[in-house]
């Protein structure tokens, strides 16, 4: 199999059916490579392989879980053998700076992704890693400005190969109002995340009690799970919440999508920790609930507050302060027109704006220009 221009590979730590940002991602970004036509190999690992599968025009080697060396090896020993095989890629695409170590000896062009916190937190061996992946790569994909700024902080030499392309969305189907937004019924509001310090749920549901307490009509469901699941069951528990509000854990696709078309309004105040090299660098469930019509209420720090609007795509907020989260969420408890409208408005921005196909030709060097004019021409025919 000869070199090919529509042939490439994609690099991942992670994969579905796996929870994370990180797993989305590299499974959007191939079904986007693959629509544009090109031939998409990922190699990955997930707790469901060791396995290889082919499916929509993308074949996924899945090493399985092991020890971290151990996966390394074994996502490097079968990208050996899918080169000595004849599968020859024209570019290769590292999901994480740390998924692309095992591509680093194929003399191929490397484009490597950046989303946050795994840019400013290494020390170290890590930074050392961290800086020879970088330095290797033709092409650094920074998820957001935020993230594009935490890098070149730490190597400013960068910053020629470092752009940013903010992650896509999926749009869904139009979806009927709630009785919220008929005037019928309480307002429900939802939260979709990996349960971590930085993502703030405990302090969402400290100004969700504030709300109740003040007689707001309510409820709340917190849907994933993480490290930091105990800390908020507590605060429910001690904040009197029970009933009020709901921690569904991990859910099926199919029951996500109805916790999304029961809601209302998205909670994320997420806000930075270890002096900013702990954030949220872009946030893709709340991009995910803006292009399903809700009203996002996130934290000013990180990715999220770079493209939520105040006032008109959503309300930014200081994730600190727990009296302003619940301000805000007061604010769009007792108004539903002005939920209604800020939602279409989110939803119209992130149809017109987040692109998982302009992200993935930002990635292999088109101008934003030459994107434009490609989606334009896609629009007309």
């Amino acid at each position: 199999m000869s070199d090919s221009p529509a042939s490439l590979w994609i690099v991942a730590r992670v994969y579905a059916p796996d929870e994370g940002g990180v797993q989305t991602y590299a499974r959007e970004v191939a079904r986007a490579y693959a629509a544009q036509g090109r031939r998409v190999t990922i190699f990955a690992k997930s707790s469901a392989g060791p396995r290889r599968v082919r499916q929509d025009g993308i074949d996924l080697i899945d090493v399985g879980v092991a020890a971290m060396l151990a996966v390394y090896a074994r996502l490097f020993r079968a990208m050996l053998g899918a080169w000595i095989g004849g599968d020859r890629p024209a570019l290769i695409h590292a999901c994480t700076w740390r998924a692309a170590l095992p591509a680093l000896l194929f003399p191929r062009p490397l484009v490597v992704t950046v989303h946050g916190r795994e840019v400013g937190r290494p020390r170290g061996i890590a930074l050392l890693l961290l800086r020879l992946v970088l330095h290797r790569a033709r092409r650094i994909v920074a998820v957001s400005d935020v993230t594009r700024t935490l890098l070149l902080g730490r190597l400013p030499h960068l910053a020629a190969r470092t752009i940013t392309a903010w992650n896509g969305v999926v749009m869904p189907a139009d979806r009927a109002p709630t009785a919220f937004a008929r005037g019928a019924g309480g307002a429900q509001l939802l939260t979709v995340c990996r349960l971590v310090a930085r993502k703030n749920i405990a302090a969402a549901v400290r100004a969700v009690a504030g709300c109740v307490q003040d007689g707001a009509h309510l409820r709340h469901v917190i849907i994933g799970r993480g490290v930091d699941t105990v800390r908020v069951r507590e605060t429910i528990r001690h904040c009197g919440l029970d009933g009020v509000v709901t921690m569904a854990g991990y859910v099926s696709t199919a029951d996500l999508a109805d916790a999304y078309a029961a809601a209302d309004i998205f909670l994320h105040p997420q806000i930075a920790m270890e002096d900013g090299a702990e954030i949220e660098g872009f946030g893709l469930s709340v991009a995910d609930a803006m292009a399903q019509g809700l009203v996002c209420i996130v934290g000013r720090d990180g990715g999220p507050a770079e493209f939520v609007r105040d006032g008109v795509t959503g309300l930014v907020v200081d994730g600190q302060s727990i009296d302003a989260i619940r301000t805000a969420i007061d604010r769009l408890v007792a108004d539903p027109a002005l939920c209604r409208r800020i939602g279409d408005r989110a939803r119209a921005w992130a149809a017109e704006s987040l692109s998982w196909d302009r992200h993935c030709r930002l990635c292999l060097g088109e101008s934003d220009a030459d994107v434009v004019m490609s989606a334009t021409l896609a629009k007309a025919a």
